[in-house]
């Protein structure tokens, strides 16, 4: 799955994860001409969740603020919302690009994440980008969502760091990434409000949500029988979480197949994500550490208005996801639907 995210990533960033783009997209070259570019996404969503862990972020609010049982499988919620993204850049020439946002690619991996920084030409070495990490839409958790038989309280979780993406790798086809960030919950309460079983200041700190994390990603671009509108996108993704609850830190990775097939009046893409976590150590809640399996299917439809020279279009965009643990607890389920239209601007 996500590269970055500690549960599945739809779950990390509802509203920006709604609309995923090209594969081709993943670090476009700088043009040539100077000025501003973007595009932004407006659009409404539908999204049906089943998670013990998530309370939506700053423009969804989802998720039972109740628990009854942390034996207990997650309940389900829903909710219809906005759904907006988007990116702001700038070209000055010799090859260099200043940008702002949420990058095309980003959706593409599922990621909900914004960055600010620079993109470089390297001639025929490829595309070097390197952007600074900050949560665009803050995502909000449970201060304690082991609590029981009570209103759980709402944080945000706050993600900054670094990503360093190098695409066509020496005029390949392969696209490297490595990233770094520090993750931060405003308040961290886990375990405190669990009464079916005990848990002391040594089960709470196995708890701890803070840390950091590593990834590193590396995708092949290939072109179906050379054909330029045919494509197909295999990634995989490793990630190293370290944080300070040696029950919630662990090793990850992700299997990621991407496909695009454009014409001129019409887009249609697809994505499957296939991951697995492990913990480095038993949940002392459970007794068993909470391993995952985790699978997501995507498919996104673009469709070119003929209005404002080709600049709208319209889109809609189907995303099911699920996270199997060896803990009911801990077991997530998200299907959402979406339409909206994207505008592209600037200099041609």
């Amino acid at each position: 799955m996500s590269h970055s995210c500690p549960k599945l990533p739809v779950l990390c960033g509802l509203a920006t994860a709604l609309f995923v783009a090209l594969p081709a997209a993943a670090v476009e070259p700088v043009p040539d001409s100077v000025g501003w570019r973007g595009f932004g996404i407006f659009g409404v969503g539908y999204a049906d969740l089943e998670s013990n862990l998530v309370a939506g972020n700053r423009l969804i609010d989802i998720g039972p603020e109740v628990n009854t049982s942390i034996f207990q499988r997650p309940r389900g919620d829903s909710t219809v919302h906005p759904a907006i993204t988007g990116e702001v850049n700038y070209t000055f020439g010799n090859g260099f690009q200043a940008f702002i946002g949420t990058s095309l690619e980003d959706a593409v991996t599922l990621d909900a994440v914004s960055q600010l920084g620079l993109r470089k030409n390297l001639a025929g070495a490829g595309t070097l980008q390197v952007g600074l990490l900050f949560s665009g839409i803050t995502t909000q958790a449970w201060e304690d969502p082991y609590a029981e038989n009570v209103a759980r309280q709402e944080t945000d979780r706050d993600s900054t760091g670094v990503r360093v993406q190098w695409d066509r790798i020496m005029d390949s086809a392969f696209e490297a990434t490595v990233s770094y960030r520090n993750i931060d919950f405003d308040t961290e309460r886990s375990g405190q409000g669990v009464t079916s079983v005990a848990c002391d200041l040594a089960c709470q700190r196995l708890l701890r949500r803070d840390g950091d994390q590593i990834a590193f990603d590396l995708a092949y671009m290939h072109r179906i029988g050379g054909a330029p509108n045919h494509l197909l996108r295999p990634s995989v993704g490793y990630t190293i979480d370290n944080r300070d609850g040696d029950a919630v830190a662990g090793n990850s990775y992700r299997l990621q197949l991407s496909y695009v097939y454009a014409q001129p009046s019409y887009t249609l893409t697809g994505n499957i994500v296939y991951g697995q976590s492990r913990r480095d150590a038993r949940n002392p809640l459970f007794g068993t550490r909470t391993d995952e399996d985790r699978l997501a299917l995507n498919a996104t439809w673009f469709y070119r208005l003929p209005i404002a020279g080709g600049r709208w279009q319209a889109v809609t965009n189907v995303l099911w996801g699920r996270e199997d643990s060896d803990v009911r607890f801990h077991e997530s389920n998200l299907f959402m639907v979406s339409v909206g239209a994207m505008y592209r601007f600037g200099t041609p």
